[in-house]
């Protein structure tokens, strides 16, 4: 069990402190005001997406650089399959052309395939 070295009070309406003692009572025996005040700030905490450092920012800024990586990764890597299958010499700045319009019509497509996948994945475990 975590030692707890700070103490706070905190004043609030006869409302919250009915919805509070509401809240305790559901709660098994030995759950105090206390240990539900404790986890309600560490919920908060944990939700601040704004304070540096925090796991959550860090987990989604994380998550957010990775899927633009991932985005503009695909789309290149489908200007390259394109460009590889029209590898003819006639017509080839049409074909450079056409190879970036489709690109970029089924880079969503491979992204939401990839995005399946992904859930496929986090689903058998």
């Amino acid at each position: 069990m975590e030692k707890k070295i700070i103490r706070r009070s905190i004043t609030m309406t006869q409302e919250m402190r009915d919805r509070l003692a509401l809240l305790v009572s559901k709660q098994p025996r030995d759950t105090t005001e206390a240990d539900v005040i404790r986890e309600a700030v560490r919920l908060y905490l944990d939700n601040q997406e704004d304070i540096i450092g925090s796991r959550k920012h860090f987990q989604k800024s994380l998550q957010e650089r990775l899927d633009k990586l991932e985005a503009a990764m695909s789309f290149h890597l489908n200007i390259l399959i394109y460009l590889l299958a029209a590898l003819e010499p006639e017509g080839s700045a049409d074909r450079i052309a056409e190879a970036i319009i489709a690109a970029r019509r089924d880079g969503e497509t491979l992204l939401a395939q990839i995005q399946a996948v992904r859930e496929m994945k986090a689903s058998k475990r």
